[in-house]
């Protein structure tokens, strides 16, 4: 989990700490664009292809966590 957050933090600098709880657009300020660019790099980086609707589903860094087999 820590190395989504690290992730996620490559792209925003919320104003607060980012836990798996935390809302990806509203409590860490990810646009669509951060979060299409965030899901293209852990595609890559797992190897592994997530369906743009799972990704639209995904509300929390949990739910991202859980799309991409992150523990």
């Amino acid at each position: 989990m820590e190395g989504l957050i690290e992730k996620i933090l490559e792209y925003v600098e919320p104003d607060e700490e980012i836990t798996p709880d935390s809302a990806l657009k509203a409590d860490c300020g990810l646009t669509s664009f951060d979060l299409v660019c965030i899901t293209e790099d852990l595609s890559r980086e797992r190897g592994m292809k997530a369906d743009k609707v799972n990704i639209r589903a995904c509300v929390t860094v949990k739910d991202l966590a859980v799309l991409f087999g992150i523990e």
